[in-house]
């Protein structure tokens, strides 16, 4: 059966499963040859999917480490970081899912030039960019023949952070990750249709979710902007209200990601606001928020009580199923790029041997 983008999305628990399963070998590989540190210095470097998976992990390592950790895009890396200051002590982790994104190839390349210990994160570790690193994390993804990618995107932040929580000599349990995403697509199904259905008509979207949730929110973006293909704009909360919110219009589309992290209280206030404003408010948060405040719109309830690192791997859930439905009621195929030659005219990518950017 050919893969979709659906298909995809429903496979993530299962996906995070074999992560479980899996992630002590793998990881124990990556130590074993690059070490523990100390690292006076963690870089994490990605573009699109990958940039957002390095996004959710810079919370586990600055949660767990005294080092400085960064995120970088490879243009910002290659062309603006001062690169004398790499050494031994640098840990540099190249994220690119399929092992073809050929910027965070250089960066990885750079960094081995200048002595940084280096780790290429990946699902396709065959690929040109596998032979780019010291060692290689595989997510344990498994194929995601579509360019909208969904599991590799929760599998690579669940690998990412085990990894994290070894380097640091910490414990973590994912294990209740994959009923979390059960929960989450159940509650999402019983809203699709009618969310869908009202965001087809959206001329844009904003969506406000900050802290650990910056990279769910950052990526659904992503997911509406490839599929449905209309202007997406993302805020954490504090920034939505220092100007945007000048924006809003009874005709503005607004979702809001809100977990129990310590900013939940603003994000309240922030709602309440927008929905005096706007008819289309769409809040997805933890289960009894919707006692906590008067929600005049859409509530999609996910579950709650755990670790606010965790809550991206299941919070995205209802954004990728929303670009699906949405494009998919626009008349096309969520699998299928507008533009399938674009990474080979551009250089930005080396090409799959089968072009699933068709469709």
């Amino acid at each position: 059966m050919k893969q979709t983008m659906k298909s995809c999305i429903l496979e993530q628990p299962d996906t995070i499963r074999r992560v479980c399963q899996n992630a002590e070998k793998v990881c124990d590989s990556v130590y074993s040859i690059v070490g523990k540190g100390p690292f006076d210095k963690i870089y994490l470097i990605g573009s699109g999917t990958s940039l957002h998976t390095a996004i959710a992990a810079k919370y586990a390592f600055t949660k767990w480490f005294n080092a400085e950790v960064q995120v970088f895009t490879p243009f910002d890396f290659l062309y603006y970081y001062p690169h004398y200051r790499l050494d031994e002590k640098t840990l540099i982790l190249g994220i690119s899912q399929t092992a073809r994104s050929i910027g965070t190839i250089h960066c990885l390349e750079k960094g081995r030039e200048y002595g940084a210990r280096t780790v290429m994160v990946t699902a396709e570790p065959d690929n040109p960019g596998g032979k780019s690193a010291e060692a290689i994390l595989d997510t344990c993804t498994g194929e995601e023949l579509v360019g909208a990618k969904t599991k590799g995107f929760t599998s690579t932040i669940a690998m990412l952070y085990l990894y994290a929580a070894g380097l640091a000599g910490k414990e973590l349990d994912i294990s209740l990750v994959p009923k979390w995403m059960e929960q989450s697509l159940r509650c999402t199904s019983e809203e699709i249709e009618d969310f869908a259905e009202e965001y087809k008509s959206a001329p844009s979207v904003t969506i406000i979710g900050g802290g650990t949730l910056t990279a769910a929110a950052k990526e659904g973006a992503l997911k509406v902007l490839e599929g449905v293909r209309i202007p997406v704009e993302v805020y954490d909360v504090e920034e939505y209200m220092h100007g945007p919110y000048h924006c809003l219009e009874k005709w503005s589309y607004l979702i809001f990601l809100v977990n129990e992290g310590p900013g939940v209280e603003r994000i309240k206030r922030m709602i309440q606001f927008a929905q005096e404003h706007s008819d289309h408010v769409t809040v997805i948060g933890y289960e009894g928020f919707e006692k906590e405040i008067e929600i005049k719109g859409r509530f999609i309830s996910l579950p709650g009580g755990m670790d606010e690192i965790l809550t991206p791997l299941f919070y995205i859930i209802p954004l990728q199923w929303l670009a699906n439905d949405v494009t998919e009621k626009k008349g096309r195929h969520p699998e299928q790029s507008r533009y399938p030659e674009f990474h080979k005219m551009l250089g930005s990518k080396y090409m799959p041997k089968v072009n699933y950017y068709q469709g």
